[in-house]
């Protein structure tokens, strides 16, 4: 009787040839990174914060300064509500502030001209205001001697003046003396540099 053939596959399809093995030196490579190469950050600058301009006395600045402390002042808002037009004189220089009830504001430099619009002026010697500002900053208000009311009273000419004459206007800085007084009292709170070339005569 006949053997069959081993050699016939099922369906009488032949096996597939087994897959042919990986070399040892293929299995061994490496594998290839995908990763790009990490760049080095650039070193941080750190950015310097911008210094504060300090302020010199006289200039709009400084008064725009403490009119900004002031009118954030609860004692000053219990003072009374200072309703007037005031120029400050400090030798040559001649900065206006509108005191407009609570408010204070339009603070400028003007011309000696126009110091005649002013409710009433606040005049002193560059010597006068600097020693009384002093005496502010120290002791964080004016002590006695140097209150604008005592100055008023302690030199041969009063410090406050209405170029018109107006009795009425002038009256105003006694009238509105404590929340004035109050004003420059705040004064304290700055830090500033007095320019005597900038007032000098």
């Amino acid at each position: 009787m006949a053997t069959r053939s081993t050699k016939s596959s099922t369906n009488g399809k032949r096996a597939a040839k087994p897959a042919a093995r990986t070399t040892r030196a293929a299995a061994k490579a490496p594998a290839r990174s995908t990763k790009a190469p990490a760049t080095k950050a650039a070193p941080r600058v750190r950015a310097s914060a911008p210094r504060a301009k300090r302020l010199v006395f006289p200039s709009v600045e400084w008064f725009t300064a403490l009119a900004e402390i002031t009118k954030q002042d609860d004692r000053y808002r219990r003072f009374g509500r200072l309703n007037a037009l005031v120029v400050f004189k400090v030798g040559r220089k001649m900065i206006e502030a509108n005191f407009d009830v609570l408010d204070i504001h339009d603070i400028r430099e003007i011309s000696e001209n126009a110091m005649r619009d002013a409710d009433f002026v606040v005049e002193m010697t560059p010597d006068q205001w600097q020693q009384m500002l002093a005496d502010i900053k120290k002791n964080g208000h004016a002590t006695q001697e140097w209150t604008l009311n005592t100055l008023d009273l302690r030199f041969d000419e009063p410090i406050h003046r209405n170029l018109l004459d107006d009795g009425f206007k002038a009256d105003m800085f006694f009238r509105y003396n404590p929340s004035l007084q109050r004003f420059f009292d705040n004064s304290s709170q700055l830090e500033f540099s007095f320019d005597r070339a900038a007032v000098a005569a």
